[in-house]
């Protein structure tokens, strides 16, 4: 009986060290891929930024020929995408890129970071001679988007109108074109 003990120990020890040294000694190396789907991850750090209730919202002003520099790399290209993931139709590139300066409106849930369902958004803008300008945002595939004309140098007020679902929210800073 010992006999058969022994024997069974010896055999478990043999099997179980075969397998242990008989496993790869190469580390796999996995890599990390953080893919961000928010309009910050390629733009930087916005003009204005501001947390209300549950939104948290971004802006950026770029010219149209930096914003066209953007948009002909690959990460631009996706960013340019409209909400159902498919490309621009020429009537909305042509107000996209019409005027001198792009804007970018990114809106999200505070609580979630994801973006709202069934929203529009429209931009007031008031120039420095106090003339009032109206552009309809269009939406994006992360973000909301339109060209804009700052043709006078001085302080710009932007009201921002998100519709939220039922509800409307409003949003003002200013800006400074020199």
């Amino acid at each position: 009986m010992k006999t058969k003990y022994l024997l069974l120990s010896a055999i478990m020890v043999i099997v179980l060290t075969i397998t242990m040294f008989g496993q790869t000694t190469h580390k796999a190396k996995a890599k990390t891929i953080i893919k961000k789907n928010d309009v910050s991850s390629v733009m930087g750090k916005p003009i204005f930024e501001s947390n209300v209730d549950s939104l948290n919202t971004k802006v950026w002003i770029l010219t149209q020929k930096k914003f066209k520099g953007i948009m002909a790399t690959t990460m631009g290209k996706k960013m340019g995408k409209m909400d159902n993931n498919m490309a621009m139709d020429k009537k909305t590139k042509a107000a996209v890129l019409t005027g001198t300066h792009y804007f970018i409106f990114d809106v999200t849930n505070i609580t979630t970071g994801k973006q709202f369902a069934d929203t529009s958004a429209k931009v007031a803008i008031v120039s420095p001679s106090k003339k009032m300008l109206s552009v309809n945002l269009q939406p994006m595939l992360n973000h909301f988007g339109g060209g804009v004309t700052l043709h006078e140098k001085g302080e710009y007020l932007f009201t921002i109108n998100l519709n939220v679902g039922a509800g409307y929210k409003t949003s003002q800073f200013k800006y400074r074109i020199r």
